[in-house]
């Protein structure tokens, strides 16, 4: 069998979750089946080098449907694979170059009903299946046909790579002013306005009186969060740090903490920070976000693998809960690790996405050797059809399942507002889809 020619596409190649996807899924994807290029909008970008290094050549298009198809064309692609969201040139031009299209869908919000038979969709979590479901009233075996999760994929190599040692890590502690018997709390997230939850903040004058002797390190902090810290009164308790081009420095802030803590104003589709933090035995606190994305509470399972919270005060408490017993968090930090590596593990979720595309060839008339098939007859899609249905009730359960008060006013807005299909339909009327790609358009222009 000749290889199948793969091309992922995506903005550009930043620090973001979707470019870090883009390139494990680029390194993990079976050279012996998959030739593997990547093509991007723009040029330039922090991963741009780590692609190269591992031999791939980067294509920019300058969001040319002309150059695109051109590039699919020439290289003979069987799948163009886009990362992040539905971008309207792609999609033509994977019509019109004959390819077949998959997206790796990072909302779940609602589709766009001239292209959406032609697409196959990934969501990046029960979550965002869930409102996919919903959103576009669609059945569980109408979804099934065209869709599935595949997860966002978590490489722990780069954990045995990267990671420290007690006495590296003892060591940076001093060299940022950390003594011994501090209690360091963390978070790591784009330097982007909309990433950030005012919890974190909110929540630190109830935790200093807790806990008077609490370092928070922070990667990735917007100016104006900065200037609201100092004008607190609080910038003791924060030392900012800086993301290196490599993925080294952010596996070494997952090292230096006792708790990940993480809010965000628009939630996570999936949540790799998450996933990143509990690869490293870390337990998470979260806050669940019920109006907007909020795989988070998908990811951390209250009580087990960290604490969903709703309130600032909350947050603070449930810090301090880990921070007086010290067994508990280990225990989490371990059973989260276990999570990681049963569902989230790059390679056993990139051996997914493969038998995604050798399906999706195949229905659409590759032939395919029964020895390939017979390859993927043991790789099993997680999470199962029967997960992704059950979730509907369990994420109802997980709304209600946090340590201290639910916020029962989001709740009820969350079951009358956010998941009924009439209401939205006024929302769909807005199409947000295009206003996304509007603004992201404008934010490619201006780097």
């Amino acid at each position: 069998m000749k290889k199948i020619n793969v091309l992922q596409v995506c903005g550009r190649l930043g620090l973001g979750g979707t470019e870090k996807n883009l390139q494990i899924f680029t390194k993990y994807l079976d050279k012996r089946l998959f030739n593997v290029h990547v093509c991007v909008f723009v040029g330039g970008g922090e991963r741009e080098k780590m692609l190269k290094d591992l031999g791939i050549r980067i294509h920019v298009v300058d969001r040319s449907q002309k150059k695109l198809i051109k590039l699919i064309k020439s290289k003979n692609i069987h799948v163009v694979y886009m990362d992040g969201y539905e971008e309207p040139f792609v999609t033509a031009a994977a019509q019109e170059a004959g390819a077949s299209l998959m997206v790796r869908d990072i909302s779940g919000r609602f589709e766009n009903p001239e292209t959406a038979k032609s697409i196959d969709r990934h969501l990046v979590s029960k979550m965002c299946a869930l409102r996919f479901r919903k959103w576009n009233k669609i059945t569980s075996e109408e979804f099934r046909q065209r869709c599935c999760v595949v997860y966002d994929p978590i490489d722990l190599e780069e954990v045995k790579e990267y990671g420290l040692s007690r006495k590296q890590i003892l060591q940076k502690r001093k060299y940022l002013g950390i003594k011994r018997g501090d209690l360091v709390i963390g978070r790591v997230g784009r330097p982007d306005i909309e990433k950030w939850g005012h919890i974190v903040i909110d929540m630190m004058p109830y935790l200093v009186k807790k806990i008077p002797n609490v370092k928070c390190l922070i990667m990735g902090t917007p100016q104006v969060k900065k200037e609201e810290i100092k004008r607190k009164k609080l910038d003791k308790f924060f030392i900012y740090l800086e993301a290196d081009p490599s993925d080294k420095s952010v596996i070494e802030l997952y090292c230096l903490i006792d708790i990940l803590v993480l809010s965000s104003k628009c939630g996570e589709s999936f949540g790799r920070t998450i996933a990143e933090a509990m690869s490293c035995k870390k337990p998470v606190v979260v806050s669940s976000t019920p109006l907007v994305d909020n795989a988070q509470i998908e990811l951390v399972d209250n009580g087990k693998t960290g604490f969903v919270v709703y309130s600032p005060k909350a947050f603070a408490e449930a810090i301090a809960y880990l921070a007086s017993n010290r067994e508990v968090a280990r225990k989490m930090g371990l059973v989260g690790y276990a999570k990681v590596k049963r569902e989230y593990e790059a390679k056993k979720t990139t051996r997914v996405l493969e038998k995604r595309i050798i399906e999706l060839l195949q229905a659409r008339g590759m032939e395919v050797p029964k020895k390939v098939l017979k390859r993927y007859e043991k790789v099993h899609y997680s999470p199962s059809n029967k997960e992704i249905d059950n979730f509907e009730f369990e994420y109802e359960r997980r709304l209600k399942d946090c340590f201290g008060k639910p916020d029962l006013i989001k709740l009820f807005v969350y079951k009358y507002v956010v998941s009924r299909p009439l209401m939205l339909n006024v929302i769909k009327s807005i199409r947000l889809t295009n206003l996304r790609n509007m603004i992201m358009r404008f934010r490619e222009r201006r780097q």
